[in-house]
């Protein structure tokens, strides 16, 4: 069952027209991003069986500030997930300005910055700490900790600065709305295409990124409850997580020693399918079923070679585009909704060209 939201009233707007910087920055205007351009962008969705009070695929009726930034804070830029992310959150920030016809300096933008993995907490918070201190209008996080950020959430809070969650979210009640997947009926479905692929019974196992995240605490529980509670001859064989004492070739390798009649895996997030896809391609173990999350370009092409036999994919494109949206509206006190639900797709061979899926495919 999707989350249902609420109507909650919001914070101040400050404008700023300073750009912050930290390990992977990019300062986008309207019509940019990476040095390119948006276009027209895949089409911008949100499932529909949600209540929301608001429209976040477009940007009609957004009030914003002639020169107000948006800082944005990510995760993992090497990743094809993030780097659509920010597509999504570019195209948002053109069509800001195109409706409100802000042009040069009048126009409002946004920094963009994340980080070299999903693990580096430390550069995270010192860039959080950072763009507060550029007086954002908003502040748009993902957190590599979900325990981490309350001092940094407590400094938005007393500088009216209004903080959107997106794709990974933090224990505290000081951010004013999340645009998050619902990862635990997504990995519910993960468990249940794993499961069926193993022909209902054998050992599977999980191959998680850092247990800190949010999103991975989420994706685990969500398959775990499903094989536990619906599929009584599937043993869930271990859960190994993504660490610094050890690379994911080496957990894996552990792994298949550990448990040598392991029948498939789910790996929680596009770097730890593609570590997987990997090794298991070096070890010539085609024998074990992979289901992986999101779908970049490793992965379509594992998809279409037989490699992989089916993703969880979400929907980072309109992700970003929501956020941004809320971002914006929680700035002029608009109304926005506590939750919105970017929503996900499951993706294998027999649907991965259909027109409709595209969206939540990215290079």
């Amino acid at each position: 069952m999707r989350k249902k939201v609420a109507l909650v009233g919001l914070l101040t707007l400050v404008a700023a027209v300073t750009a912050s910087c930290g390990k992977k920055n990019t300062t986008v205007t309207s019509g940019e991003v990476s040095g390119g351009t948006t276009g027209d962008g895949p089409e911008i969705t949100l499932p529909e069986d949600q209540y929301l009070t608001v429209d976040y695929t477009s940007a009609e009726g957004v009030q914003a500030e002639a020169g107000a930034y948006l800082a944005v804070v990510a995760k993992n830029m090497d990743s094809g997930f993030w780097t659509a992310v920010k597509e999504g959150a570019a195209k948002a920030i053109d069509d800001i300005n195109e409706i409100l016809g802000y042009t040069g300096d009048e126009e409002v933008r946004m920094t963009f910055e994340g980080t070299d993995g999903d693990s580096d907490i430390d550069l995270q918070i010192n860039t959080i700490d950072a763009v507060l201190a550029e007086n954002p209008s908003a502040l748009c996080l993902a957190a590599l900790d979900m325990k981490s950020c309350q001092p940094q959430l407590e400094n938005a809070q007393e500088n009216g600065i209004p903080v959107i969650i997106l794709d990974s979210g933090v224990e505290s009640d000081l951010a004013v709305c999340a645009c998050i997947t619902d990862n635990l009926s997504a990995s519910a479905e993960a468990a249940r295409k794993l499961c069926q692929a193993v022909g209902e019974e054998g050992q599977v196992a999980v191959i998680a990124h850092v247990q800190s995240s949010e999103t991975s605490v989420d994706r685990v529980a969500g398959f775990r409850r499903e094989v536990a509670g619906n599929h009584p001859q599937v043993q869930l064989a271990e859960v190994v997580y993504e660490n610094e004492e050890e690379s994911v070739s080496e957990m894996i390798l552990n792994l298949l020693e550990a448990y040598p009649d392991l029948k498939g895996v789910f790996c929680t997030n596009e770097s730890m399918t593609e570590a997987t896809l990997g090794t298991l391609q070096q070890l010539g173990r085609d024998d074990i079923i992979i289901i992986g999350f999101d779908a970049g370009e490793t992965q379509i092409k594992a998809i279409r070679e037989g490699r992989e036999y089916g993703t969880i994919c979400q929907n980072p494109y309109g992700m970003g585009y929501a956020s941004v949206i809320a971002a914006f509206r929680a700035a002029a006190h608009q109304t926005i909704d506590t939750y919105i639900d970017p929503g996900y797709q499951w993706i294998d061979a027999r649907n991965i060209d259909a027109e409709e899926n595209q969206k939540y495919l990215y290079q």
